[in-house]
């Protein structure tokens, strides 16, 4: 009997999951045609309907949209077309990268307004709004972050009272790279469902970069010019001015998954109502290219100063450090026990010509490597792969310099004279 009731609760729930499926369906062609641009991103994003104790209303890992059923059901078109809209925009704008060690909870309400103002100026309802100044319509989550603590509202309330909207503070669930954040029981009555699986996949930024230029190059085939208010933002975003120390930090943090990872649910338990969740350590594997043939060499003890704290943060890690000019001349190897110290005196190997290749076949033939991420710092002159490596990459083009690769990020490496 009890193995019974099992199975058609199970049951149950796959009917409600598809009713909701067909609702995330239909609700992303309206997007579509109604917002041509945020509905082809969307289009390239999962639709996940989940019932699960950790989430309440919706959540994104930039690869997922997850929605709760039973609060996106109780919506109607429109609010549910903001939903998903909502979820869309925080991978298009990154917010799982920018929030860095700021508050969590306070953050989360900052970018969430972020997206409130977006969507509002397109004509979508929300099914809640946050206590917020409407004077804050165009500041992006970094400037309204900034603003929150020392606002009151009509009433006079502290703006920490903003944490309290839907208990976890913000309008949906935000995921995190440290996934500490992600496990977090809401009470609600619910199981664990082996369909939500919080937390940021490594590679996540490059990859929501990815879809962003790709909706932005569907929109101007098919449109034109994106309207001047969304355009500014995807622009912000593909071209970035600011610091590069805080792009660096963008970029690892949202290249390494985190210090746990959950593991899916085992199958074999759940036809018994039992979701047994288990989870793992993990480890960031760095690679750190230098181009030794030009004028990098003056700059590396900054680089490797801000690199070293920010691994240092991470806990577990390895930072493999190839030196190289036409070819791999010197490789040194750092990691959590003997960490890479702002002072370490640098002596670089080389001064000839520039070929980055060598790097890429070092890492994949001698290492046997997938490292999470590898960052090149060069001037970016030199003969590159043909083909992207199956890791996220990020080249530290410093000034002068140009490169011509057509793919991994870019960023310019300008050291301040202070520095």
């Amino acid at each position: 009997m009890k193995a019974g009731k099992t199975n058609d609760s199970q049951n149950s729930l796959e009917s409600l999951k598809a009713k909701a499926s067909e609702l995330l369906a239909i609700d992303r062609h309206h997007l579509l045609m109604k917002m041509p641009f945020i509905g082809s991103l969307i289009m390239r994003l999962e639709l996940v309907p989940v019932l699960d104790c950790r989430l309440d209303t919706a959540a994104t890992d930039g690869d997922n949209i997850y929605v709760d059923i039973e609060f996106y059901s109780k919506l109607n078109p429109e609010e549910r077309q903001f939903v998903i809209a909502h979820e869309a925009w925080h991978c298009a704008l990154l917010h799982f990268a920018r929030r860095q060690n700021r508050d969590h909870q306070l953050f989360n309400c900052a970018a969430d307004l972020e997206i409130h103002f977006i969507l509002t100026r397109e004509g979508l309802k929300a099914p809640f709004v946050l206590p917020h100044n409407p004077e804050w319509n165009g500041l992006s989550a970094e400037e309204i972050y900034t603003l929150l603590p020392s606002w009151k509202n009509d009433n006079g309330q502290e703006s920490k009272n903003i944490r309290n909207v839907r208990g976890e503070g913000g309008f949906d669930r935000h995921l995190d790279n440290d996934n500490k954040n992600n496990d977090v029981i809401v009470n609600n009555g619910k199981g664990i469902d082996p369909d939500y699986l919080p937390g940021i996949k490594p590679g996540a930024a490059e990859r929501c970069r990815e879809r962003l230029t790709s909706a932005v190059q569907q929109y101007e085939r098919t449109h034109g010019t994106l309207p001047d208010g969304v355009n500014m933002i995807v622009k912000k975003v593909l071209e970035p001015k600011i610091n590069w120390r805080e792009l660096l930090s963008q970029f690892v943090t949202s290249c390494y998954g985190g210090s746990r990872q959950w593991l899916p649910p085992s199958r074999r338990h759940v036809w018994q109502g039992l979701y047994m969740q288990s989870s793992r350590e993990s480890r960031l594997n760095a690679v750190v290219a230098v181009d030794t043939s030009g004028s990098t060499v003056e700059e590396l003890p900054c680089f490797f100063g801000e690199l070293g704290g920010l691994l240092n943060s991470f806990g577990s890690y390895q930072l493999t450090v190839i030196q190289c000019d036409a070819e791999v001349q010197k490789v040194d190897v750092f990691d959590d026990m003997t960490p890479l110290l702002p002072d370490y005196e640098w002596f670089a190997k080389g001064g000839g010509g520039t070929d980055f290749r060598p790097v890429f076949d070092y890492v994949e033939e001698k290492l046997k490597l997938t490292p999470n991420l590898l960052i090149y710092l060069t001037d970016g002159f030199g003969s590159y792969p043909e083909h992207a490596p199956a890791y996220p990459m990020l080249w530290m083009v410093t000034s002068g310099g140009q490169i011509s690769v057509p793919w991994g990020m870019q960023c310019p490496f300008e050291i301040d004279k202070e520095n």
